[in-house]
């Protein structure tokens, strides 16, 4: 289960502020995600108040109210009359209720309170935390601070004509009394200091437990860009890197100076690692190792915006490479409680691909251990409205739980091997703008359905053994540091598999190297064509050209994969053929044509894989049967085998232990082979037959029945 769920929410439920009504929206959402809840060590609830300006403004007064997250659209644009309602939300807002409540810093007091004491009495065991949230751009509440007071600290990408704070900027002076600043502010203060100071007075007086920074604030003000300081979109400035890079750590340095304690959660950019470093000066190796007690940027929620699944998974590969703590976030986007949006209805269809493909992604630590997100958190538990709908938790829910019970267990059959330190503290342009096309190439690559789900930092992979990697294949840009060229050049010398990826021109620097090179200036699909020279086919028959292949992303789980897709459309036919023949999910019916598998998958998938299937033609099926006979906890029974080669994998705890027999032998003790021998090879340990014909059930006995 979850270490930590965090649940996010707006002010909007609260609809009235009342002590009762306040009291029963606290027992609602503690109701209503209890089955998440009741096994997470700690339970968090985060406040999307208002848009941060809040802890700007704040004064240290219970009384004095605050401008809050109470419209529909983009806040800081005009109030709709009613002919507007029908126009962009960009251009006009609305309130989300007639007359809605007036909110002050003494009721946001109590509404925390009362969040506590519901969360310690549902949960008297767990961690209660709240935390509060800050947010760089225009949507979400009116801001005097941004857009009237301190337009200075506006620098970055402009939103609807509102500019996104810089956490780089300094503020002008300002005789207005703050919480931290009750003579106002001395001109030239660092945002950073500012507001660092603000959160700690801010937290304290509200009872909160930590900061959450929103839309990239203290990495990049450009955090929806290709571009930025470094990058105009056409060229790149690396006279610009140093000066950008100290700026954006001065940020963090003064923060702390401001704010020493409390924990920082970070939202980071829509981008990785590599982009935000060519485009922004983004120091996210620095910032890691800074000792801020920050934890990680989570996926980015703009795949459901944009449909680029690509982009979402190898932003959040490149982050987490490397960690600046223990633990990484895994983050679902079920409501948006500013714009009419739930993506859950409205983005996904009710379609789980959102859940299960970001949670597949893992890394590889220096120790060689794997680790999934064990930390969940929801945006957001509300919609527009202040609603909180039962569907839009009982339906995912199950989902959100399945995910993390199929995490990872071993290294994916393909690893990222990425340069984490190299990408973040380069200084010459040649470096730049390799990360910047090979970053972008592998989301492309993996949009176009390259696997690729799970990471390993260069720093880790010198530390490791590589045996390690002895089932997987690597895909490694051209590497910036000798040693791991060298590493690399022995593991393929001893059998090793990798893919290299960069520019053509850079290619001659791994020549001594005997493996096949994906050219980052050619079609995406290349390094997924370059799989079958290590025996895994994967090919698409798409009825509709405006549609992109399958997503897809694959772990390895108990002796087993399992395989998360997502298909833009149905009309669409996926072919596969791994090294032991095609693989045979359990559930959907595999077409083979010479060994190879053709699927008609859904729009969402999360298929278990434990049988290969080597044969000519026929339609081969398996499906999960019950188990009758007390001694076995489960089968599996394949059809439709003519004269098949047959492989399976059998969970770990009985991998050489389990019972094979047909249909007719179920209530019986099944024969215990049937032809069928345990084999371990570069493959694993599985059990293996020839010249099959008809249909056998694998049966796999309780552990105490295990030889």
């Amino acid at each position: 289960m979850y270490k930590q769920v965090t649940l996010e929410i707006s002010l909007k439920p609260f609809k009235q502020t009342s002590d009762d009504y306040i009291k029963s929206v606290c027992q609602k959402i503690f109701r209503q995600w209890y089955p998440l809840l009741k096994d997470a060590e700690t339970a968090s609830v985060m406040l999307w108040a208002a848009d941060g300006s809040e802890i700007l403004d704040y004064a240290g007064n219970d009384e004095d109210r605050f401008e809050w997250a109470c419209y529909i659209g983009n806040a800081n644009s005009p109030l709709s009359s009613g002919e507007d309602l029908s126009r962009s939300p960009h251009l006009f807002k609305h309130l989300y209720m007639e007359n809605p409540p007036v909110m002050t810093y003494g009721i946001l007091k109590k509404i925390v309170s009362e969040l506590k004491k519901e969360g310690k009495r549902v949960f008297p065991d767990k961690k209660i935390l709240v935390g509060h949230t800050f947010d760089i751009g225009p949507e979400f509440a009116i801001s005097d601070f941004k857009y009237n007071r301190h337009k200075e600290v506006c620098t970055g990408t402009k939103l609807d004509t509102f500019g996104f704070v810089d956490c780089t900027a300094t503020l002008n002076a300002d005789t207005r009394p703050y919480a931290a600043y009750p003579n106002g502010i001395p001109e030239g203060t660092p945002i950073g200091l500012f507001f660092g100071k603000q959160t700690n007075e801010f937290l304290a007086d509200m009872g909160m437990d930590f900061i959450w920074f929103s839309n990239g604030f203290g990495f990049s003000a450009d955090p929806w860009s290709l571009t930025g300081k470094v990058f105009d979109g056409e060229k790149f400035h690396p006279e610009k890197l140093t000066e950008t890079r100290r700026k954006v750590f001065e940020f963090w340095k003064n923060f702390r100076i401001g704010c020493p304690d409390y924990p920082i959660r970070t939202r980071g950019t829509n981008n990785t690692v590599g982009i935000d470093y060519a485009t922004d000066a983004v120091p996210i190796y620095d910032i890691y190792n800074g000792g801020f007690n920050i934890d990680p940027p989570p996926n980015s929620p703009w795949a459901a915006l944009n449909d680029n699944y690509g982009l979402e998974i190898m932003g959040h590969m490149t982050r987490i490479a490397e960690l600046p703590g223990q633990d990484f976030l895994f983050r679902y986007y079920v409501h948006d409680p500013w714009w009419q949006n739930s993506p859950w209805h409205n983005r996904y269809g009710c379609e789980p691909m959102d859940i299960y493909m970001p949670a597949s992604v893992y890394r590889i630590d220096e120790n060689g251990n794997v680790q999934s997100a064990e930390n969940l958190s929801l945006l957001s538990i509300d919609n527009a409205f202040g609603n909180m709908p039962d569907a839009c938790v009982n339906e995912p829910l199950p989902h959100l739980l399945k995910a993390i019970k199929d995490k990872g267990d071993a290294p994916a059959p393909l690893v990222l091997l990425y340069p984490f330190r190299e990408y973040s503290t380069a200084t010459n342009e040649s470096v730049i703008t390799e990360m910047y096309k090979g970053d972008n190439y592998i989301c492309e690559a993996i949009n176009n359905s390259l696997p690729l789900n799970c990471v390993t930092s260069t720093d880790n992979f010198l530390k490791q053994d590589l045996s390690v990697y002895s089932r997987s294949i690597l895909v490694s840009p051209i590497p910036e540091n000798p040693e791991v060229k060298e590493k690399l050049k022995g593991y393929v010398e001893n059998g090793g598999k990798v893919i290299f990826y960069g520019t053509k021109a850079r290619q001659s620097e791994i020549s001594d190297i005997n493996t096949p090179f994906a050219d980052t200036e050619e079609s995406p699909k290349k390094i997924r064509e370059l799989l079958a020279e290590f025996g895994i086919y994967i090919d698409f028959k798409v009825y509709d050209e405006k549609y992109k292949t399958t997503t897809m992303t694959m772990v390895k789980r108990d002796n087993g994969i399992i395989l998360s897709s997502y298909n833009q459309t149905t009309a669409l036919d996926m072919y596969l053929k791994f090294p032991l023949g095609a693989p045979i999910f359990i559930g959907p019916s595999a077409i083979i044509e010479n060994s190879v598998a053709r699927y008609n998958l859904g729009v969402s998938n999360h298929l278990e894989c434990r049988a290969f299937v080597s044969q000519k033609d026929g339609v081969v099926t398996m499906k999960e049967k019950p188990p009758v006979n007390r001694k076995f906890r489960r089968r599996l029974q394949i059809t439709g085998l003519k004269d098949a080669t047959a492989c399976f994998f059998a969970e770990k705890y009985c991998e050489k232990d389990i019972f094979v027999g047909t249909e007719t032998e179920m209530n019986l003790d099944p024969i215990e082979f049937n032809g069928f021998k345990v084999v371990t090879d570069e493959h694993g340990t599985y059990y293996k037959a020839e010249h099959l014909t008809g249909d056998f059930v694998f049966s796999m006995p309780f552990p105490e029945y295990v030889k």
